[in-house]
């Protein structure tokens, strides 16, 4: 399964969705939850099974319907005709398994569902 949720108008740059969804580091070194982690409810992350996509056009992210912004994640070409959205975002997360989501609808932003995909 991806869980996959979107985003218009939070984020100003790639780095911004980077900061979101990336675990940050104590002075200690010691990995921390970033705010995605707590907000979704994911315990630990790794970080190859997520995807952080913009739609972006001369250094600025622009709105796009999803079957636009996705059509480059992994396995689109088995889940997106799933998608049934046309609901315009300048941002997606993807979290791919073995990611478990124990709150999809608890981030600041908008959760568009779980779609099935085969490896």
């Amino acid at each position: 399964m991806v869980h996959v949720f979107l985003s218009r108008g939070r984020f100003s740059s790639c780095e911004d969705i980077r900061d979101y969804v990336d675990e940050m580091w104590s002075e200690d070194g010691d990995a921390e939850s970033s705010v995605f982690m707590r907000e979704a409810g994911i315990a630990e992350l790794e970080p190859m099974c997520v995807e952080a996509i913009h739609a972006q056009d001369d250094g600025h992210l622009v709105p796009v319907v999803p079957e636009v912004l996705l059509r480059g994640a992994s396995y689109a070409d088995q889940w997106l005709p799933q998608v049934e959205s046309t609901e315009l975002a300048d941002a997606a997360i993807c979290v791919f398994a073995p990611h478990a989501v124990a709150n999809p609808h608890g981030t600041s932003l908008h959760y568009l569902g779980r779609f099935a995909y085969r490896v």
